[in-house]
């Protein structure tokens, strides 16, 4: 188990990254800390959105408040509350995001109808490789609608989808580098990828959608 900084410790190492952007002071604030999102980590597992997700969500949660703490003028004896909160409203968040659009992960819900009148669903026209499904979306969709149906996926979904597919001109990631940098199997990238492009489907798109499948 890594070991807990102690009050000193913790206020040594926010003013050495915050005021000499010692790096080492922040992994070490990070590391120190990881129990606190392993916990809340499993507290909210299984609730839809992965482990994977969840542990991602709350790293991002510690590091902004790591950077928003005032130990300058704060007790540092709040500073574990202070995280504890901000780890656990990032999960929080990630997971009210998966449930606000969780009801388009229906292959047979109906978003429209094709020319012929008949009921247009999601497996219609969402293919079973990953790669031919990105392509279909690209190609019906303009970028500003593809950068607005990223906003409904969660942190790490998005991050998957812009390294996979080399957006802002940034050079396309496969999956095994994807899975070497969020520390996971070459499976578990291939199914979130899956996932968030389903999520991309969401109604609110798919009406913007419906006037390149005419």
């Amino acid at each position: 188990m890594d070991k807990r900084l102690n009050l000193d410790e913790t206020k040594n190492a926010l003013r050495a990254w915050r005021e000499l952007g010692d790096k080492d002071a922040l992994t070490l604030l990070v590391v120190s800390n990881g129990g606190l999102i392993g916990f809340f980590a499993k507290k909210y597992s299984g609730e839809g959105v992965t482990f994977e997700e969840l542990v991602s969500a709350g790293n991002e949660g510690l590091v902004r408040a790591i950077n928003k703490f005032n130990y300058q003028e704060r007790d540092i004896r709040g500073f574990s509350t202070y995280i504890s909160t901000a780890i656990e409203n990032s999960m929080r968040y990630e997971l009210r995001k998966y449930n606000k659009h969780s009801h388009v992960l229906s292959f047979d819900q109906p978003i429209g109808q094709n020319k012929d009148g008949d009921d247009l669903r999601i497996e219609d026209i969402v293919g079973t490789d990953a790669e031919e499904m990105i392509e279909n979306i690209i190609s019906e969709m303009k970028t500003d609608i593809v950068r607005e149906a990223l906003k409904s996926l969660t942190s790490r979904e998005q991050q998957i989808i812009l390294l996979r597919y080399g957006f802002d001109d940034a050079h396309k990631k496969t999956l095994e580098e994807i899975a070497q940098i969020f520390g996971c199997s070459k499976q578990a990238i291939s199914k979130q990828e899956q996932k968030a492009l389903i999520k991309m489907r969401h109604p609110r798109n798919t009406k913007k959608l419906k006037d390149f499948l005419d």
